[in-house]
């Protein structure tokens, strides 16, 4: 239904770390033999590590990349415009964009590691479906655009993305300073919200880019991600439902129950 973009391959990326298929195919094949066998394995009979330090730093470097990366996608959209019409892809157009993606592409190889922290910490109960299938997606995707769509038409996903991710380990920092600072992390639910709602602006803008764009991203490209788009909000939605909605409804009910008694 699309055209292919006009500027195609770019064969300069290939030279670059990361992005050789062994090289993705090693990252996605050992982090799921660590989350699934080794790190289980490794602490079965090992009590959870803390980390907290660790988890300090680790989030303020996720804060400060996410907060560079985001202002370096705003600068190029505020230079190309939010909806760009035309087909100007030049060559230092298309090392730009290609540039940015690379790193925002390895950001998303870094969110791996959350994964691994919750096997080492046995937070078992946060390794979900959801979890695993959006971290391991969002690499396959990014690696894939870069190397075979390079497009910029993600670049406001990329915005949003990287500005929930500053205020979501913003939250995660607060929590790894300790229990007295619990009291300041009342808005998780709305973090849910906004992780939701990033989707539903994502999906809206992408489709119009796509109509309107004289030289949209690859039909392929187009359909992957609206499908999974729609998938992350319903996956989302039904986060929010299970954990928060329901959590209020047990406890509408407990306290109708307490006023009975």
């Amino acid at each position: 239904m699309f055209p292919q973009l006009p500027k195609g391959h770019l064969s300069f990326v290939e030279k670059w770390p990361l992005m050789n298929p062994y090289d993705m195919g090693f990252i996605i094949v050992t982090y799921f033999a660590f989350i699934l066998k080794i790190g289980p394995m490794l602490m079965e009979k090992r009590q959870p590590l803390q980390l907290n330090k660790f988890l300090i730093v680790y989030n303020m470097v996720k804060v400060i990349n996410s907060s560079i990366l985001a202002f370096k996608f705003l600068s190029y959209i505020l230079d190309k415009g939010l909806f760009p019409r035309k087909c100007v892809y030049d060559d230092q157009t298309m090392f730009i964009i290609a540039v940015l993606y690379w790193k925002y592409m390895a950001t998303k190889i870094l969110d791996l590691v959350d994964t691994i922290i919750f096997v080492v910490r046995k937070k078992n109960n946060q390794i979900t479906f959801l979890h695993v299938y959006h971290h391991v997606f969002m690499v396959l995707v990014t690696w894939c655009s870069l190397k075979y769509d390079p497009t910029d038409h993600w670049a406001f996903m990329a915005i949003v993305n990287c500005v929930i991710h500053v205020i979501m380990y913003t939250y995660y920092g607060i929590s790894a300073l300790g229990p007295r600072y619990r009291r300041y992390l009342w808005w998780k639910k709305y973090l849910t919200i906004m992780q939701l709602l990033q989707f539903v602006f994502i999906f809206t803008h992408v489709v119009i880019q796509t109509y309107t764009s004289q030289c949209p991203m690859s039909s392929i490209t187009y359909w992957v991600g609206i499908f999974n788009l729609s998938l992350f909000i319903c996956l989302f939605a039904d986060f929010y439902n299970k954990r928060y909605r329901a959590k209020l409804k047990d406890t509408s009910f407990a306290c109708t129950r307490q006023v009975d008694d």
